[in-house]
């Protein structure tokens, strides 16, 4: 995986996250608006029964109210009519009766609609008023219904069960009907008159009929119920659609031409809605039909505000918002957390494929070093004992210095030669360390005195900083003793111009830190990356072998070898080994030994 790719990945991963998020933000926020609906529908069914038991509670008490109101009129108009048969007209006890009665008055109209008049007094003999008396008693109950039969108009009743049959016939006399004798009055019934020719209009007291229906109606209740919140109002309407009962008593009286209440009295049945008025909160709306004994009373009409609702899911559509945002925000978070590591990872399986690719590639330079090893040495050793030879056994007569330089410069040559193969060697074979106690302190004053002629020539300075009671490392003095001094000629040859070298040990933990730094001209990022790399030297005359052999003996050691510069900044190599006890160092030895002799193959004793 390219790095590169890792910031594609990890985008496209959190924009799924926040896809998947915006997702379960609009599910749950369009499940909880229908749960909220669903209640307010629940609701709303619930209030319509318990408020449908109250209507049919109270249009069959209005009823029975009504129609002990109506007997109780047709039993004073009775009585009236009767007392008129056995004494005179007298304003006087027809105003008791009406008092005693708790009746609105009592009217004596004519044919005509006029006030009755009574020229004479009529008296019935005694004998005839006994007679009367025991007719009346022995009538029975047919009787009876014929004589309530006698009721020409009955106005204001406005309750009737279904099923329930009228008394009053359809028109009053012509012209009892053009003189609306019963206007100004809320209930009344009138009679066919037996003690004289015209009519006995009973008016019922308003008060009383009122007082009545407020204690027992259903307007006191819708009223009451209208002052919650979150109900828009409450309507009872009977079968023609006119307004009963309401939370505005205005409205009561009032026709209803909603084409929704139409709908549902021409279907029979119940009926709900969610409506949006302009201007105003959303409005859910239930019609009811009131049914007694599978017979039609009337229509309830429900109107429940939405916005109490709108309210809480708003409320809440927030709080899923946060709590997405919130998962949103934790797993970019995790992402990004298994991202990084997923890079660490990569980066260090990276730097493993390297290490295995440069221990290839030793393996290889330790086959190269074997055949170079076997096919070089030997003809060097022959080229330099000639050369040897030469200059003890032969003397020309002329130009003998001349001769003398040539030879000592091919043999230096050859020198080289055999160097280089050494160097091969040293790469490519396992390193045989012999462990002992090394004073790191002393160490580095020595490696200081022994530079010290080169930092002369260059103008530089070795300064040695270590602390005290410096503990001692298990190592191979020879091996260290050529790492740090690699690092130091190199260290002192980034400083033409002169600087400061500095030679640092420090402990930490379980490791010990050296430390070769300079002041010189720095090296290039591109060529950082490389400078372990065998072969690979910036140098005219360098073989870019040495910081590979220093990487290797920290290697061998356990240890690791790191450096850090700029250009015109510097160079700040750090060699970090381990201070463990001696079984350990010597076990990873032989393990590396094993590994590196299984993959490249033994050497053979020419090497």
């Amino acid at each position: 995986m390219k790095g590169p790719l890792l910031p594609r990945y990890f985008l496209a991963s959190a924009l799924l996250l926040l896809v998947l998020a915006a997702i379960y933000v609009f599910s749950e926020s369009q499940r909880l608006r229908q749960e909220l609906l669903r209640q307010t529908e629940a609701k709303g069914a619930a209030l319509a029964k318990t408020m449908e038991t109250s209507a049919k509670n109270a249009i069959v008490g209005n009823s029975l109210l009504e129609d002990l109101v109506s007997q109780r009129l047709l039993d004073n108009a009775r009585l009236i009519d009767q007392l008129l048969m056995t004494q005179p007209h007298d304003q006087g006890w027809l105003r008791t009766i009406s008092s005693m009665n708790r009746l609105q008055k009592v009217e004596l109209l004519d044919a005509d609609g006029q006030p009755a008049k009574f020229p004479q007094p009529f008296f019935m003999p005694k004998p005839m008023r006994e007679m009367m008396a025991r007719m009346e008693e022995s009538l029975s109950e047919e009787h009876m219904s014929r004589r309530q039969q006698m009721i020409i108009y009955m106005w204001g009743r406005r309750w009737a069960l279904p099923g329930e049959k009228g008394q009053a016939p359809a028109e009053p006399p012509p012209h009892l009907k053009e003189r609306k004798f019963w206007e100004g009055s809320l209930f009344g019934v009138a009679i066919q008159a037996q003690s004289f020719p015209g009519i006995i209009a009973v008016h019922a007291n308003a008060d009383y009929i009122l007082n009545f229906k407020k204690e027992i109606g259903v307007q006191r209740q819708i009223e009451e119920l209208g002052r919650q919140a979150d109900i828009d109002y409450i309507a009872l309407l009977d079968n023609k659609l006119t307004v009963v009962a309401h939370t505005d008593p205005n409205s009561v009286g009032k026709g209803e031409t909603d084409a929704f209440l139409l709908e549902a009295k021409a279907g029979g049945e119940s009926l709900s809605r969610v409506v949006h008025p302009d201007g105003a909160p959303a409005r859910y709306e239930l019609v009811k039909l009131i049914r007694l004994n599978n017979a039609p009373l009337g229509f309830l009409k429900i109107g429940l505000s939405l916005e109490p609702a709108e309210a809480a899911w708003r409320n809440s559509l927030w709080s899923i918002i946060v709590l997405g945002l919130a998962i949103v925000a934790l797993g970019i978070l995790g992402m990004a957390a298994i991202f990084y590591n997923q890079h660490t990872h990569m980066r260090e399986i990276k730097k493993l494929e390297a290490e295995v690719l440069r221990q290839e590639r030793l393996s290889q330079l330790g086959n190269l070093a074997a055949t170079v090893a076997h096919e070089i040495r030997n003809p060097l050793n022959s080229i330099s004992v000639g050369l040897q030879r030469l200059k003890a056994e032969f003397h020309p007569t002329k130009d003998e210095e001349q001769y003398l330089r040539f030879i000592g410069l091919m043999r230096g040559e050859v020198q080289r030669l055999n160097e280089i193969v050494e160097q091969f060697l040293s790469l490519a074979r396992p390193l045989e360390l012999k462990l002992e106690p090394v004073k790191i302190d002393e160490l580095l004053q020595e490696l200081a005195l022994l530079a010290g002629n080169d930092a002369g020539q260059a103008k530089a300075q070795i300064q040695v900083v270590t602390p005290d009671q410096l503990p001692r490392l298990r190592a191979d003095r020879n091996y260290l003793k050529q790492l740090l001094l690699n690092l130091i000629l190199n260290g002192i040859q980034a400083m033409p111009d002169g600087g400061a070298l500095t030679l640092e040990a420090r402990p930490e933990d379980t490791k010990l830190v050296l430390t070769v730094a300079d002041t010189g001209t720095g090296i290039a990022p591109a060529v950082l990356e490389r400078i372990f790399e065998p072969y690979f030297t910036t140098k005219a005359n360098g073989s870019g072998l040495g910081l590979a052999i220093a990487r290797r003996i920290a290697e061998a050691h356990g240890g690791t070898i790191t450096v850090g510069s700029g250009v015109g900044q510097g160079s700040r190599f750090e060699v970090s080994l381990p201070l463990q006890r001696k079984e350990n160092l010597e076990a990873r030895q032989s393990l590396t030994v094993k590994r590196q002799s299984a993959g490249r193959g033994r050497l053979t004793n020419d090497d």
